[in-house]
């Protein structure tokens, strides 16, 4: 399992499809600020969203590979 550092201005993320019809959490950003996890599938995706936007990471959410 890795770890991804969340940023504390990431703001609300979403859940969209992402290159190459993969999954991913996005904070609708794009740029220097642009925050981007893919994930293994929309259930993965839609409970990272979930821990993310309600601010229960601790800085950190490990992905599952």
């Amino acid at each position: 399992m890795a770890q991804v550092k969340i940023p504390q201005n990431c703001g609300r993320v979403r859940v969209a499809i992402g290159h190459g019809n993969k999954w991913t959490v996005w904070n609708g950003k794009q740029g220097k600020h642009e925050f981007v996890i893919i994930a293994r599938d929309r259930k993965h995706a839609e409970e990272l969203a979930r821990i993310i936007n309600s601010k229960k990471h601790n800085g950190f959410v490990e992905v599952l590979g």
